[in-house]
């Protein structure tokens, strides 16, 4: 039974911009239920947030007695709860904790927008579902605090990490298709920590109408008994919108911007420029190179993948021109 458990974590392990609401970020509202019969084990979950925990209990349940006769489990549990002492913000936060269900092994516990499908004949865990969203994603944020668990043999404090992962969606060509990614992990604090995922697009044409978030209180397959995640008032910001960017003195070439198709050095001249900022955006609104002007410069950006950005340009926090950048190879 341990293939499933690590194939679970491999799968969690899976500017301009402004902020939408991420539905019950607080973790305000919560939902309650029971799985399984024999016993019949309580469970929670936030609304419109999901567990695993009830998979598990069923699957115990439903699975084992195929091979042992007369089977009844005993170490079943919980593994997403509702904490109304440890929270950042408002009334409450989620904690989930890894425990190992009974015979099944240990699991981390899982908070996440998507529903989490079972699969125990193929031996795989799925989510489907999401967030519906408008474009794409820049990032995801949230306030966490995290204890790392026991080393079940020598009982001392070993070394585990919560994960936060992040896959945005978008339908290509007729097909659901993951265009770009985040995953972050998220190490022992004493308090609540803001921690924020980058995500990464595969290009800059697609477009964005899903996003999934998912939570775990491990995220490697030496998951520790005990390690204990609690998630509070998550965010996540837009990036810009390419299509929607306007020039700004531009045309008008205050500073002087060449070549633009670029594909080595960027080449940018004007008089009285000294002291100015440049910063050149990526297409999820992430800062990916910066200078501070003179009259004459020049920036290697033949690092940067192909695609299309942003750039602006700066006097003492005010903009003087900003434009759209296209590298090519």
């Amino acid at each position: 039974m341990k293939k499933l458990y690590f194939l679970f974590v491999a799968m969690v392990a899976g500017s301009t911009a402004f902020a939408q609401t991420v539905p019950n970020a607080g973790m305000e509202t919560w939902r309650s239920g029971t799985a399984g019969t024999s016993p019949s084990i309580p469970i929670h979950a936030p609304t419109q947030w999901y567990g695993i925990d009830s998979l598990l209990i069923a699957a115990e349940e439903a699975y084992l007695p195929i091979f042992y006769s007369g089977y009844m489990p005993t170490d079943l549990h919980t593994q997403l709860w509702q904490e109304t002492t440890i929270k950042h913000g408002g009334s409450s936060a989620a904690k989930m904790m890894t425990l190992k269900q009974d015979t099944l092994g240990r699991f981390a516990g899982v908070l996440s927008n998507a529903k989490v499908n079972l699969d125990l004949t193929a031996m795989s865990i799925t989510f489907s579902g999401g967030q519906a969203i408008t474009g794409r994603i820049a990032s995801v944020s949230a306030w966490v605090q995290y204890t790392a668990g026991l080393d079940s043999i020598t009982h001392l404090t070993g070394i585990d990490s919560g994960v936060v992962n992040v896959t945005v969606y978008a339908n290509v060509h007729g097909i659901d298709s993951a265009v770009g990614v985040a995953a972050l992990k998220i190490g022992p604090s004493t308090s609540f920590q803001h921690i924020t995922a980058n995500v990464v697009y595969n290009d800059t044409l697609d477009g964005a109408d899903t996003i999934r978030m998912t939570f775990a209180s491990s995220g490697q397959a030496g998951a520790l008994d005990s390690s204990t995640l609690y998630v509070d008032d998550i965010t996540m910001v837009y990036a810009p919108d390419f299509t929607a960017v306007k020039n700004v003195n531009a045309a008008d070439e205050i500073v002087k911007v060449y070549p633009n198709p670029v594909s080595g050095m960027l080449h940018l001249e004007g008089s009285n420029i000294e002291g100015t900022e440049l910063h050149v955006y990526s297409v999820s609104g992430q800062v990916v190179a910066t200078k501070t002007l003179s009259n004459k410069n020049a920036i290697d950006i033949s690092s940067l993948p192909e695609g299309l950005y942003t750039y602006s340009i700066s006097d003492k926090g005010n903009t003087i021109q900003r434009g759209k950048l296209s590298v090519v190879r």
